[in-house]
């Protein structure tokens, strides 16, 4: 039997690759006999869409929900699969991410989702603030009862809205860490990031998706892609790109990236 494309979220199967009813479900038992505690099997008929970040979801068989609480390094992130965006396979990237992280620091969560980075980040530093802001209500919605989950009400705070009009009214010079977990708008958010860091220095952590075939990104690509960008070719301004990862494969040749930039001040160059 051909082994379809899924992943588990806490439990829930989602199948990702569509077929036809009968290998579906034989599909869906097997995993169900592999992972007793799986409790629901969906099948996704539409890719992730749109700035809220929602797919179409069928169901297969077991429980008829899409609400489930899925654990990730000591963390519990509650998520109605249907309404917001979660992924497993963001992981380690989380993580990666969360570790970097100096104590004090004031960081900006562009697009926050029900959580995951942001509280990745309160359960390593407990003196950080991350201001995390959703424009999806559904998730946002998640955002706060994970906050409260995870008790950590003093290190993440929640803004509902849309980050690109939020930003430029609150945090302008105001932050030391940017974080930019959304390839669809990851071009036009660069550079309101930047605006964003205390003299303009500090780390922004860049998501991007790139056409390519080769399994190690070229740092020239990335490069070129900044100077593309108006507000970037337009002014002299300094970085650094420190990390440079693969996340994952999206399609045949759609590269989903981690790009870490380190910015420096003029003044300190």
């Amino acid at each position: 039997m051909k082994d379809l494309v899924f992943e588990i979220i806490g439990d829930i199967l989602i199948i990702r690759e569509d077929t036809d009813e009968i290998s579906l479900k034989e599909f869906a038992e097997e995993k169900i006999q592999k992972h007793p505690f799986i409790k629901s099997v969906l099948l996704q008929t539409s890719k992730i869409q749109g700035q809220e970040r929602k797919r179409d979801l069928k169901y297969v068989m077991g429980e008829k929900k899409s609400e489930t609480t899925h654990k990730e390094h000591g963390n519990s992130f509650l998520v109605d699969l249907s309404e917001v965006f979660f992924s497993p396979r963001l992981s380690y990237e989380r993580q990666r991410v969360a570790d970097s992280v100096e104590k004090n620091e004031i960081i900006l969560n562009f697009f926050s989702g029900v959580g995951p980075f942001s509280i990745a980040i309160a359960s390593k530093c407990k003196s950080c603030v991350i201001h995390s802001i959703e424009i999806n209500k559904a998730a946002y919605d998640y955002l706060i009862r994970n906050i409260e989950l995870n008790k950590c009400q003093h290190e993440v705070i929640p803004y509902l809205g849309d980050a690109f009009d939020i930003v430029p009214k609150m945090f302008i010079g105001s932050v030391n860490r940017v974080l930019l977990p959304l390839p669809l708008d990851s071009d036009k958010a660069l550079p309101i990031a930047h605006q964003s860091l205390q003299n303009g220095s500090g780390i922004i952590h860049w998501q991007i998706t790139e056409k390519t075939s080769l399994k190690k990104i070229d740092k020239n690509i990335i490069n070129n892609r900044i100077k593309n960008i108006p507000y970037f070719s337009n002014n002299s301004i300094n970085y650094e790109i420190t990390e440079l990862r693969l996340i994952r494969w999206l399609g045949p040749k759609i590269a989903h990236i981690a790009v870490d930039l380190s910015f420096i001040a003029r003044e300190h160059y």
